[in-house]
């Protein structure tokens, strides 16, 4: 159900649902080192009981788990791959709820969404100071950087509390909702500029400048949205609509600068349940943006200077929830150890797909490397009912409709039923998918590309006498 990453960048907390009174949470050492960048097999730290378990916000430098059904704080500190060099204290709650807290100069405030108050403990004792109340159905929390404020989401409003000389621990302001769509969770973007939202397929969303006082909502109306982020620079505002489009804006006045089609999209009566993850998920770093597409089994990585459609990263299942480990420094150009080009995505008019009478659309560009076209081996012959089957040994079979062709990544030639055919170029594995250029797919599998840029027009080439015999 959700992911969080320690404050050490090494280690990720995984719980699995809220709808349980007693779950688990597994600690995964990812083996990545931020300092180098460099990466080693992932392995399970610790797994052990949590209730009603969440860990989306640190205290301090510390992981923290919620145990939302039990009313109490964990704060972790120490080893946390040792069995025996790990200690956890303990902070009492006023009440069984899901939280969202935050720390500032040693007073810890948590906001209670079932109760609808924030309740101020002294960090270092853990005794409680006071309560802020009125703010029903608390979700969501931001924080000012220039005054320290804090803004509590709530089910009619947004309650500001003051956590600096003498407004410390009390409610400083209350800031209406100017439609009826309530904040329920907040994106900081640049020059002092909150972003505020709520789950389900959005119309708008609220924009909030913390520069001027008194505090008010503007709304901006947006395509209908179902996640929203801001890229870690705090640069870019995203908003993926529910058509499979990635809005890319101005994360300080919200101007629309650039799009990219990503995915198929969602239907209208798409959510999630807390018990059930099924959302897409977008991670960012000042270069890209991730898009976990759970109905795809995959994940698109998109440029966001440029709104290129950069690669798909073929995963498999559902995914949804995403976290981005980032070398220090925010150095995310793809590695070198990258075994070929990343290739760019085409400028695309309506670009599809044709085998025979049957013509599929294509919902994102192909990938461009050298003026060819290149697309995903396996999604695309399975678009046109075919199998596709790695075979440890020989390479990759596929077959379906008399069709029997054999390949090998890197390899110069490929078989169609049994006989020998020079590719136009060998089958690339770019982040464990195979892709395959636009002449050889035609050629091989029948399958032409049209209508996208580069040499991916069918009425372009000959290729009877390209690829004869």
């Amino acid at each position: 159900m959700s992911l969080a990453l320690a404050p050490d960048a090494r280690h990720l907390f995984v719980t699995r649902g809220r709808n349980t009174d007693k779950d688990y949470v597994t600690v995964v050492n990812t083996g990545f080192d931020p300092e180098t960048g460099s990466a080693r097999p992932p392995f399970i730290s610790r797994t052990f009981e949590g209730y009603s378990p969440d860990s989306s916000h640190p205290v301090g430098n510390l992981p923290s788990i919620a145990n939302e059904s039990k009313a109490e704080l964990l704060l972790l500190d120490g080893d946390l791959d040792s069995l025996d060099g790990l200690t956890v204290r303990k902070l009492a709650l006023a009440g069984n709820a899901h939280y969202h807290y935050a720390v500032v100069d040693g007073l810890l405030y948590v906001g209670h969404l079932q109760q609808g108050f924030v309740q101020v403990l002294d960090l270092e004792t853990g005794k409680e100071k006071t309560r802020i109340a009125g703010c029903p159905v608390l979700h969501g929390i931001a924080k000012d950087e220039q005054t320290d404020r804090l803004f509590f989401g709530c089910q009619n409003e947004t309650l500001v509390v003051g956590t600096q000389g003498e407004e410390t621990a009390k409610a400083v302001a209350h800031i209406n909702y100017p439609e009826k769509q309530r904040v329920a969770a907040f994106l900081t973007g640049k020059n002092r500029v909150l972003w505020g939202y709520t789950e389900g397929t959005l119309p708008l969303l609220y924009k909030l400048d913390v520069s001027h006082e008194p505090y008010a909502y503007e709304t901006m109306e947006i395509e209908p949205s179902i996640r929203q982020a801001v890229s870690s620079d705090q640069a870019y505002l995203l908003s993926l609509r529910r058509s499979g489009t990635l809005e890319i804006r101005d994360s300080a006045s919200g101007k629309l600068l650039r799009t990219a089609a990503i995915g198929k999209g969602w239907s209208a009566d798409f959510h999630e349940h807390v018990d059930k993850a099924v959302l897409p998920d977008i991670a960012t770093s000042s270069r890209f943006a991730y898009v976990s597409l759970p109905n795809e089994g995959r994940i698109a990585q998109v440029e966001l200077s440029s709104g290129t459609l950069v690669r798909y990263l073929e995963v498999g299942g559902e995914p949804t929830r995403l976290e981005l480990l980032e070398k220090t420094g925010g150095d995310d150009t793809p590695s070198s150890s990258q075994p070929v080009e990343l290739p760019k995505a085409a400028e695309t008019t309506d670009p599809s797909l044709t085998r025979g009478d049957k013509t599929v659309r294509l919902t994102a560009s192909p990938l461009m490397q050298d003026d060819h076209a290149w697309l995903p081996l396996r999604s695309t012959a399975e678009a046109f009912g075919l199998h596709v089957k790695w075979q440890a040994g020989t390479g990759i079979s596929v077959t379906g409709e008399g069709l029997s062709v054999q390949l090998t990544i890197d390899g110069q030639s490929a078989k169609l039923s049994g006989v020998a055919k020079e590719l136009h170029a060998p089958i690339q594995l770019i982040s464990h998918t195979a892709y395959i250029q636009e002449h050889d797919l035609e050629v091989l599998l029948g399958i032409k590309l049209l209508g996208a840029g580069g040499h991916a027009h069918a009425h372009e080439h000959d290729h009877s006498t390209e690829h004869a015999d």
